[in-house]
């Protein structure tokens, strides 16, 4: 195994956080401190990861919300087990390719499907809490209530996403109260989502899907000419699902099944498993010209099987089996050009979190673009997804819109272990660049030895909305020259959006939690 850095002349990466007893990493300061002192308080790692969570959907509305989805993996130290947790909601009663005909809309209500993050909450604290429900919210309910600073990323997401937020009425009287965005270090205020989250705590999930909640979102929405309704809430269930896995180098690699993306990382590490771990500490541009044919190939094949299995099950067994395996390999050594999926990036957050004991959990929740449907109920302060756009408007297409249907997603939480142990946990934002980040984290790791904070903070490829190689500023121009000499379209871009933010633990072989979180946003890392 090699021990270099990423490039030459890169700077120095951070230090990462060691801890003994507990471990939290998440997209903000006050979502891992909430998540640490549920630790010290006796609470489990799921009730961690809710308070932290619902911080988050206080903290970063542009990137998650009590109005997103969640996909969530869990494993359990003492029985061995490792469930997925898909709370991911389905699309409101009327969405239909007809009514759709002219393309899925962006913002405004139309773009929203149901929210699952909530109720997947509540699963995931029947299964595994240890404190009383109502007390994880406390420091959300706080932060909304008495308010908190604005953050640097909100802020910078006001002005990028100004049209879009200041269109609609419940966005444009939170963030643009004056007619001016608000500024970093301004103070936020958000009394109705704590009204929503006090009902929350005191009712259970109850009050959001069959109760005030979710009438006053639909009335919401159909007053402004949407489809979701209080009946499309109602009795909605996330879903325990077993998670996929492949082997990478002695290690197993879980991911979530579709409606996920984890099936193409999956399908990048089986094509690249073919590789010598030597040829990554190669030519820069040779080892980026086969991280970008295991994405072409795993994208093509795999990509047309990310829909709701309840409708298409996709061929899993196939898509990871050695026939395809095979084929994808091919593709590395031959490491041709070619283009990628054509997604962009969008307004995600991710936890990465784990206790002395070794249970650890990692989720990517989210509202898919930046700000979401931008389409927020001023009755209970929350803003809607735009999740409908992760639909094809083709009625023959596997990921068609449909009522009931879920949609495509790009969250794509991960956990590796070592020999039946937690060796990493991995998430990141990034729309579907989320698993092309998490290739290049892990082979930094795995195959070229390097650091976590070395691993994470190392020069990124990513894909354009366009489907092209998207270059980090940090790449040297000698290797962006030679990978459009051999035929790829590579640009710069310094932006997060793209190359994520990723959110990671990794257990040292004496048990050390080793905890980083990206300096491409404010993610913020704490241990105990």
């Amino acid at each position: 195994m090699a021990t270099v850095d990423a490039f030459a002349g890169v700077k120095q990466p951070r230090s990462p956080v060691y801890g003994q007893r507990g471990m939290v990493v998440s997209g903000h300061s006050l979502a891992s401190l909430a998540g640490l002192r549920t630790l010290e308080a006796g609470g489990s790692v799921a009730d961690a990861m809710i308070a932290t969570s619902a911080v988050l959907c206080v903290t970063l509305p542009q990137a998650t919300s009590l109005g997103g989805d969640a996909f969530i993996i869990y494993h359990d130290a003492k029985d061995g087990t490792t469930q997925g947790l898909n709370a991911s909601g389905p699309a409101p009663a009327g969405a239909t390719t007809e009514f759709f005909r002219d393309g899925m809309v962006v913002h405004g209500p139309l773009a929203a499907s149901v929210p699952g993050i909530v109720r997947g909450w509540e699963q995931l604290h029947r299964k595994r809490g240890k404190l009383p429900w109502a007390s994880l919210f406390e420091t959300a309910i706080d932060l909304a209530e008495n308010g908190h600073p604005l953050s640097r990323v909100l802020a910078k997401a006001l002005l990028l996403y100004r049209e879009p937020v200041s269109r609609d009425e419940g966005c444009s009287a939170l963030y643009m109260p004056d007619g001016k965005a608000m500024v970093a270090g301004d103070i936020v205020r958000q009394p109705a989502l704590a009204k929503s989250l006090k009902l929350i705590a005191e009712q259970g999930s109850g009050a959001y899907y069959e109760g005030p909640i979710a009438e006053s979102i639909g009335r919401h929405s159909q007053a402004h000419g949407g489809l979701l309704s209080a009946a499309d809430f109602r009795d909605y269930q996330p879903e325990w699902v077993e998670t996929l896995k492949t082997g990478y180098r002695g290690l197993e690699v879980n991911v979530m099944p579709p409606n996920s993306y984890g099936l193409l990382m999956l399908m990048q590490l089986n094509a690249l498993g073919g590789l010598d771990p030597a040829a990554f500490d190669a030519d820069p541009a040779d080892r980026l010209a086969c991280l970008m044919a295991a994405a072409r190939g795993a994208f093509a094949e795999g990509q047309p099987y990310i829909c709701d299995p309840r409708v298409h099950p996709a061929p899993l067994d196939e898509l990871l089996g050695g026939q395809m395996t095979g084929r994808l390999q091919a593709l590395v050594r031959e490491a041709a050009p070619g283009g990628q999926s054509r997604h962009g990036a969008g307004g995600t957050s991710c936890i990465a979190m784990m206790d002395g004991d070794g249970n650890a959990v990692t989720v990517v929740q989210s509202v898919f673009h930046v700000f979401g449907s931008a389409f927020l109920d001023p009755g209970t302060g929350i803003l809607l997804n735009n999740r409908m756009t992760g639909f094809n408007v083709e009625p023959d297409h596997r990921n068609a819109v449909a009522p009931g249907k879920r949609p495509s997603h790009t969250l794509n939480p991960v956990m590796v272990f070592d020999k039946g142990k937690v060796r990493y946990l991995m998430s990141t934002p990034g729309g579907a660049a989320q698993t092309i980040s998490h290739v290049q984290i892990l082979t930094n790791m795995v195959d070229r030895g390097m650091e976590l904070t070395a691993a994470i903070e190392a020069p990124r490829w990513a894909i354009t909305q366009e489907g092209d190689a998207l270059l980090d500023d940090e790449v040297p121009d000698a290797v962006m020259a030679e990978l459009k000499r051999r035929g790829h379209k590579v640009s710069r871009s310094s932006g997060a959006s793209y190359f994520g933010s990723a959110k990671c633990i990794e257990v040292l072989p004496n048990g050390v939690m080793c905890g980083a979180a990206d300096i491409r946003r404010e993610a913020f890392a704490v241990g105990r």
